[in-house]
């Protein structure tokens, strides 16, 4: 006689959430229907057992066909069962993507095996037999625990073979669940007459639930759409690729506007939202982004123009929150899948970031991304990758330009720029990461790792003994108006043991629109001892009385105004740069590409010189040995690196 006296309550915890299962959102890909296979599974097994437990009990009654078909069921589920759990670990390691094949056909030749052999028992009695005396094992009826344990086997070796690519908590949560179901095949060889091994099932499938398939993982707590947790799930199934779209739409200004409304209307208005959506487009799947940022996903052949007006004509409507009327606009991108041959998480970055480029754009109606931006959009992600890799573990490098006198042509300055290299070595252009720093809030970092560098490279090199005066150092205008710039470059300059009077920071015009906001940082640098040069004076607004009222040391002309007298020499910059000079300013010509440039900019009395006449900007190491005392003269372009 076998204990049945976990049966029951196992099967009501099995019906719960099977129910609960179909009542929450869920994301249509490999590991859910994985999942659900393997729960029907175990109440098919459960089932069947108690079925065929009740028969066995009661085989005088019952027609003894009838005894042998149940039994037959059970084992069949019961071996089914354990190939399903090894299933759903070789999704969860995406055994099916790697080219990793041996275990997926050793796994299905046991399964046939096994089956065949419980099939034919009937007319072998190799597992069971069924007579007039009641219900027997046979000599194989050891298979349910040998096919058990090697689907385990090979699950555990899944796990071990592939545990640098999955995450580790959901490492934890597999082996867990092998460990209860080995502890469970032990324990129903040790105590046959009790049906304990649906109990360790039970556990097994409670841990894969909460680990894998709780729906509180993937839904927002904005409603009832799924996360970025989900969005990368679902695009981590190759099947989404081959024919879908996804059309993600961002709340303009969502900051400001979450700042003028408050969070908790806020909040009220992205689940009117999410309502909307879910009532509108019932056969697509949404994703809330965070942020502001949504995403609906679908077929190919979706409607997806009509979709896109239908939202944008919404958002033309107020949203009417409890408390408060909601007046907000979006703005649509669109990007096909099937274009898309990169990782789940640069999709979902560059959705992102495209969404953050509409934001700024003009053109509300955005429409599908071409080749083109979304190449630009890798490009740029690629890039801050690259510096946040680069600020992360201190390898920005520094470049130098030396800066000359205008009459000796010797080098008596230099100014210190950031350098950032990709993978294979080469260079980005700085116009193409120093937006991105400023954009992204990392550019006080850059700047602080610049200037440390700047203040080494002054006190392990003889810089004064090699004719070098001071460096220049650029400061962004975000870096302006950051409260501790002063105290932080100051400490530095103790740390390092290097004097304020070697270090020049270069502000562009571009700093000086927000003056009033930077006036004590500014001043404070003064105080501080740092001379102030103001750089790419002629590209933009010029204010004399700021340029007065600060009393820099030096003003840098842009290139372009150089390169305008130089092609049309007229008297406006001759006149300038005497009024500078009147004003106690030194004035440098930037963009020297020529020695007659070099010498007509000397001629209207421009002190400093800098270009790529006399050098482009050089590593530390290359820029040294310009600095030797032989070499401080004039030298041909031909020298530069």
């Amino acid at each position: 006689m076998w204990n049945m006296d976990y049966v029951i309550p196992s099967l009501l915890v099995l019906a719960v959430l099977l129910i609960f299962y179909f009542a929450r959102p869920r994301l249509p890909n490999q590991l859910n229907r994985a999942f659900l296979f393997l729960l029907v599974s175990d109440i098919a097994t459960i089932v069947t057992d108690f079925l065929a437990t009740c028969a066995d009990n009661a085989y005088h009654s019952l027609p003894l066909w009838l005894v042998s078909v149940l039994n037959l069921l059970f084992f069949l589920a019961y071996i089914l069962r354990s190939f399903l759990f090894l299933r759903f670990t070789a999704v969860l390691v995406k055994l099916d993507r790697v080219g990793f094949t041996w275990p997926k056909a050793l796994s299905y030749f046991i399964l046939l095996v096994c089956e065949a052999i419980v099939v034919t028992s009937p007319l072998t009695g190799a597992v069971y037999t069924v007579d007039a005396m009641g219900y027997h094992r046979g000599p194989l009826y050891v298979i349910l625990a040998l096919s058990s344990f090697a689907f385990l086997l090979l699950g555990i070796s899944l796990l071990f073979r592939f545990r640098k690519s999955i995450r580790k908590s959901a490492l934890i949560s597999a082996m867990a669940y092998h460990a209860i179901l080995i502890a469970g095949n032990v324990l129903r060889i040790l105590f046959p007459q009790y049906l304990v091994m649906n109990v360790f099932c039970l556990l097994a499938i409670l841990v894969i639930y909460l680990a894998f398939e709780n729906p509180d993982l993937y839904i927002t707590d904005r409603g009832p759409a799924f996360n970025t947790r989900a969005f990368t799930d679902w695009l981590d199934d190759p099947q989404h690729r081959k024919d879908s779209r996804i059309l993600g739409f961002a709340i303009r200004n969502y900051n400001d506007e979450r700042s003028m409304y408050g969070g908790i209307q806020m909040d009220e208005g992205l689940g009117l939202i999410i309502a909307w959506l879910k009532k509108q487009f019932p056969d697509l799947l949404l994703f809330y982004l965070r942020g502001g940022n949504f995403c609906v996903a679908g077929a190919e052949d979706t409607e997806w123009e009509q979709v896109r007006k239908k939202i944008l004509e919404r958002f033309q409507a107020p949203w009417q929150a409890e408390s408060v009327d909601l007046n907000l606009s979006a703005t649509c991108v669109e990007i096909r899948l099937a274009d898309r041959t990169d990782s789940p998480d640069r999709i979902v970055n560059t959705l992102i970031y495209a969404l953050d480029q509409a934001r700024d754009s003009a053109d509300i109606e955005q429409t599908l991304m071409s080749e083109e931006t979304l190449r630009q959009i890798d490009r740029q992600i690629e890039i801050k990758r690259y510096l946040d890799t680069a600020l992360e573990h201190n390898t920005v490098e520094v470049f130098l330009q030396p800066i000359v006198d205008s009459h000796t042509q010797q080098i008596v300055a230099a100014e210190a720029l950031a350098r950032l290299r990709n993978d294979r070595g080469e260079l980005i252009p700085p116009g193409l990461f120093i937006p991105m720093a400023e954009k992204h809030g990392s550019i006080n970092l850059l700047g602080e790792q610049v200037m440390r560098k700047v203040c080494a490279f002054i006190r392990d090199c003889d810089v004064l003994g090699m004719g070098l005066r001071w460096i220049n150092v650029n400061l962004s205008p975000i870096q302006c108006m950051h409260s501790n710039l002063p105290d932080l470059f100051s400490s530095i300059l103790t740390e390092y043991g290097v004097s304020a009077n070697q270090i020049h920071l270069e502000i562009t015009e571009e700093s000086m629109i927000n003056y009033s906001e930077q006036e004590k940082q500014i001043e404070s640098l003064r105080q501080f001892g740092f001379q102030l040069a103001l750089d790419d004076y002629g590209s933009g607004f010029s204010n004399l009385h700021q340029v007065k009222k600060i009393a820099f040391s030096n003003i840098k002309l842009d290139m372009k105004i150089v390169w305008d007298y130089i092609h049309d020499r007229d008297a406006l910059l001759p006149s300038l740069v005497h009024a500078f000079r009147q004003m106690g300013f030194s004035i440098t010509a930037e963009g020297i590409e020529t020695q007659e440039m070099a010498e007509a900019m000397a001629e209207i009395g421009c002190d400093y010189l800098q270009g790529y006449v006399f050098s482009k900007p050089l590593p530390v190491d290359n820029f040294t040995k310009i600095l030797q005392p032989a070499a401080l003269r004039a030298w041909p372009a031909d020298r530069c690196c």
